[in-house]
């Protein structure tokens, strides 16, 4: 590859990977903003359209890693009916850069131990959420 096909390569040119830093970024935003709406409105079907058929969520609370949307939906449409009913609210707010490098989705929800959680997401070529992770927030 000559020098001027290396500076006019799509993939090697420095504003594309920006951009396309930037729009990740943006789509991490977007949905934990609409993770933190789905849990101060009790609604899980604020997030089903941004979800992968074959997303994954893991916890250090749940005992074993959820493999599927409807899995991980049926599961959080119970967590938000059990916290609607005992009149839980949840305060979010999104961390971002610093040590990390997705966009950081942290609660005053508190693990058994009484440390802050924080959720991450990470997404597949489509733009949907693949894997979503709680955990203690300085895990992060």
């Amino acid at each position: 590859m000559n020098l001027n096909q290396m500076c006019f390569n799509e993939n090697n040119n420095p504003e594309r990977k920006e951009t396309q830093k930037i729009q990740i970024m943006n789509k991490e935003l977007f949905f934990l903003e609409k993770l933190a709406e789905a849990y101060q409105t009790y609604d899980a079907s604020v997030i089903k359209d941004y979800l992968a058929d074959d997303m994954h969520y893991a916890s250090m609370w749940v005992f074993h890693e959820m493999t599927s949307k409807e899995e991980y939906l049926d599961y959080l449409n119970g967590k938000l009916e059990t916290m609607k009913r005992s009149n839980k609210k949840m305060v979010f707010e999104i961390v971002k850069g610093g040590m990390h490098t997705h966009a950081l989705l942290v609660t005053n929800g508190r693990s058994p131990e009484g440390a802050p959680l924080g959720f991450v997401a990470d997404f597949n070529d489509e733009g949907k959420v693949k894997m979503l992770n709680i955990t203690i927030q300085d895990f992060f």
